[in-house]
């Protein structure tokens, strides 16, 4: 069976080029082009339109050994030309689970693809939508972006949602109790608001847990970037107040307490800081012009 690696190589031998010569193109080492081929690692998402157009083959090609469908192509040419749509996310992280082996995840991709099937996301002030299954997805490609790679806490970022929009019970997830416990503590009741005192008993919870701690940074980073095109200046304002008041104080819990994810936790925290900066901007201007 053709495999992502074996495809990488065949395209490679077919234009001609030596392992050092990609590398040589690419900026990267000999070493990671073979660990490619060797099926030890995958390329970085960055990486994937680079090798793509050295090997003059599309990205679908490389990830799925497929051409997208018409239906498929339309979709994405209407979502615009870009790596991070759905489709190419999916293969992307099934391909990385099948590298490392990650099987617990590969079962949460699917699972997760089928329950939120039909249900969309709106990503512009114009009303656009994208299949909902394309934020769990950038979550676990962030992830992933991030060195991050951690069977359970990529599962539980495909999972994050599904409790909580899709009528499933924790108890009923592909997964092992651990990640099935942090997304319960990420499935937030719809029985209470942000005034409530429940409504700190949930960061709460999520704070004692490493995992849903984790996800829920992501999760929020991801939000933060999608406010401007989706947020009235009302809903960003009170965003911003819950993200001070309840998310700074989980990056501060975690930097204590897992030393580990400092690099991880510096980049979240600076570029959810640089956003939140740039919209209160957006929001002063928008106050002076009225």
């Amino acid at each position: 069976m053709e495999t992502f690696a074996y495809r990488l190589a065949e395209a490679r031998k077919n234009r001609g080029l030596t392992q050092g010569q990609v590398a040589e193109k690419l900026f990267i080492t000999t070493q990671s082009v073979s660990s490619w081929e060797c099926g030890n690692s995958i390329p970085d998402t960055e990486k994937l339109p680079e090798l793509a157009e050295l090997y003059e083959v599309t990205v679908d090609w490389l990830l799925s050994g497929k051409e997208p469908s018409s239906e498929i192509l339309e979709v994405t040419t209407n979502l615009s030309d870009r790596l991070f749509n759905e489709v190419r996310m999916a293969t992307y992280v099934s391909a990385y689970c099948n590298a490392k082996g990650l099987y617990q995840t590969r079962r949460a991709l699917a699972f997760a693809r089928e329950k939120h099937d039909g249900q969309y996301r709106k990503t512009g002030q114009s009303g656009e939508k994208v299949p909902y299954i394309y934020h769990p997805l950038l979550l676990t490609c962030h992830a992933l972006a991030l060195g991050l790679e951690e069977d359970d806490l990529l599962s539980a970022c495909l999972l994050h949602d599904v409790c909580e929009d899709c009528g499933v019970l924790p108890e009923e997830l592909p997964v092992n109790d651990q990640t099935r416990e942090a997304v319960r503590l990420l499935t937030k009741p719809d029985t209470f608001g942000r005034t409530d005192p429940e409504y700190r008993t949930y960061y709460e919870g999520i704070a004692r847990n490493r995992i849903a701690l984790l996800v829920k940074l992501l999760d929020r980073c991801n939000n933060v970037s999608s406010m401007a095109t989706s947020f009235s200046d009302e809903e960003m304002a009170e965003y911003i107040q819950e993200t001070q008041e309840y998310i700074h104080p989980l990056i501060e819990k975690a930097r204590r307490e897992y030393p580990q994810y400092a690099n991880q936790l510096f980049l979240i925290r600076y570029h959810m800081n640089s956003v939140l900066e740039a919209l209160r901007h957006h929001m002063r201007s928008s106050m002076i012009a009225r």
